[in-house]
């Protein structure tokens, strides 16, 4: 896009409305069967919480399946697209604006959720290691945390240099992703045009990518008293072939 002024935005300020067009790639319904899979042994009207939900594409198909469902996101633009899909499909879901890393309603859950590369943006360490004591806390004794994590192999096989473009009546966007293998950083510039010709809008997403060592500890030093670390194709223990983990930690 040629222009002459480029405005910086916040994430999902603009692409919140272009959320679910990014993930169409995803079956959804495949993710749904392995989830049950692995928390099987909650009742089906289990209190759930979707931390880091997006448009809330998880937690509306979970809710449909009797969970009890909280659904929180950074962006109250996400939010807004969620609590308007829930609406739509007649499912009740509370929703509510909060940060992964900080979040306390004050209830506590069977199960919490942090999928599609939720846990990538955190790009520390220390983060990390915040981010499981808050879920730990806001879990029942016994709860479950699963979230999934997105490998250095997947993004060196589809993000060096990774372009796109989608056209439509707001305008669209062109997305440049290009993954650093020394830093393990993948940046998604996306640019966006707006009523004015001479100006677009640009948002910057920066997701870091993590080794299997890294993820073991990262679950070795939580609180968590067991975990699983499995491939999301397979289901089978990860390794260094994969490129996405599927985590399950047990309080």
């Amino acid at each position: 896009m040629e222009t002459q002024n480029l405005l910086n935005i916040q994430p999902y300020q603009r692409l919140a409305a272009y959320y679910d067009q990014l993930m169409d790639y995803i079956d959804y319904d495949i993710w749904v069967a392995d989830i049950e899979e692995l928390t099987k042994s909650f009742k089906s009207d289990s209190k759930w919480l979707d931390i880091s939900c997006g448009t809330g594409s998880m937690a509306l198909r979970l809710a449909r399946l009797g969970r009890n469902m909280t659904a929180v996101d950074l962006s109250p633009h996400m939010i807004d697209i969620a609590a308007a899909k829930a609406k739509s499909d007649g499912v009740q879901i509370n929703f509510q604006v909060g940060d992964m890393l900080t979040f306390n309603n004050n209830e506590h859950y069977d199960v919490i959720i942090n999928l599609h590369d939720g846990l990538n943006y955190l790009l520390t360490t220390t983060d990390i290691q915040v981010f499981l004591a808050n879920t730990f806390a806001l879990l029942k004794p016994g709860g479950v945390l699963l979230f999934d994590v997105v490998t250095p192999l997947l993004c060196q096989t589809h993000f060096r240099g990774y372009r796109e473009i989608f056209n439509d009546d707001q305008g669209g966007y062109e997305r440049y992703t290009n993954y650093d293998p020394i830093t393990q950083l993948a940046e998604s510039i996306f640019t966006l045009q707006t009523n004015q010709d001479d100006t677009s809008e640009v948002e910057t997403h920066i997701q870091k990518a993590y080794e299997l060592s890294d993820v073991e500890g990262f679950c070795r030093d939580s609180k968590f008293k067991s975990w699983q670390i499995l491939d999301d194709e397979s289901m089978e223990a990860g390794d260094a072939e994969s490129e996405r983990y599927l985590v399950r930690l047990i309080k």
